[in-house]
């Protein structure tokens, strides 16, 4: 018995003809019925029903049983095979959306944390949401994510930073600039600028906008949040984002919230395959996010504090 044995099954399993697995691998028909006889030799059973009669084959009780794992079985070892891989060539692949990314990294440097460890790193700057695809699949090692709910995942650990809330971002010259809260009925007839396909943000505005019958009009989707900023600077639309991005390089944007009845909360988590041998350096990292998580509750805390004196 061999990974091809499996592979073969597989593939008959769903088919049901030996000869067309045969020819979707391009071998022969005998060996998809080596294939089987090694996996019934081993599993001590009958996988296929054995009726010449019929051109198709059916799967016994105990093939159904196998066809029900066998997919679970190829998978881990295609994300051992790619985990392997990456700790051969010494490399750790680090899911990093560019808006999470750029508020942890000004913390850490803030703090004045050693981050030199972070060039054992190959970053991947996607959004979240193919992100957490990539983690699922096997092709990162460890990522920063953000969701619209607490995440889980019964492949993943995982463990949350923080939340945040979401506002509209307008120029300091659009009319909506003196507002202290906006409900997303108020701005349908204006223009978004938004971060593209594959990032948080844009699931929560599409959840929005469909609570509103898709009357919100989006002018231009795109992946760099500074870009966003200085489009939305000229006041040439607006923008839905969390105020975790940063844009206090960008002057002459207005935060405003949303009421709370259109408002979505961005969950800020990181995550790991369960079976994962962390790297030291991923293990570094894990401590300091811990660390920033830290922070950010003694910040509160302090913020508190002033507040009641």
């Amino acid at each position: 018995m061999n990974l091809k044995d499996f592979q073969y099954f597989q593939e008959l399993a769903k088919l049901n003809s030996s000869t067309a697995v045969a020819q979707s691998f391009k071998v022969s028909q005998p060996t998809i019925t080596y294939a089987v006889k090694r996996l019934e030799d081993y599993f001590n059973c009958d996988l296929f029903i054995k009726d010449p009669s019929h051109r198709s084959v059916i799967l016994t009780q105990q093939g159904q049983t196998l066809a029900q794992h066998i997919e679970h079985i190829l998978e881990e070892v295609s994300q051992s095979k790619k985990e392997i891989e990456r700790a051969n060539q010494k490399v750790i692949k680090l899911g990093f959306p560019p808006i999470i990314r750029a508020r942890i990294l000004s913390q850490l440097i803030g703090r004045g944390a050693d981050l030199s460890f972070l060039s054992a790193f190959s970053m991947v700057g996607d959004g979240s949401v193919d992100l957490l695809q990539e983690l699922i699949a096997g092709d990162l090692d460890f990522s920063l994510l953000g969701s619209l709910t607490f995440l889980e995942h019964p492949k993943l650990v995982t463990k949350e930073l923080y939340q945040r809330s979401f506002y509209i971002m307008v120029s300091e010259k659009h009319p909506l600039a003196q507002k202290e809260s906006l409900s997303f009925q108020e701005v349908l007839s204006e223009s978004f600028i938004l971060l593209d396909e594959g990032h948080t943000h844009l699931e929560a505005f599409k959840q929005l906008n469909e609570k509103y019958h898709n009357q919100a009009k989006v002018l231009l989707k795109l992946s760099e949040v500074s870009m966003i900023g200085q489009l939305v600077r000229e006041n040439l639309g607006l923008t839905f984002l969390t105020d975790f991005v940063l844009f206090s390089d960008i002057e002459g944007l207005v935060k405003i919230p949303l009421v709370p009845e259109d408002n979505f909360t961005f969950h800020v988590s990181y995550a790991y395959p369960k079976a994962a041998v962390l790297a030291d350096a991923t293990q570094r990292l894990i401590e300091l996010l811990e660390a920033v998580k830290e922070w950010k509750g003694q910040d509160l805390l302090w913020k508190n504090l002033l507040n009641r004196l």
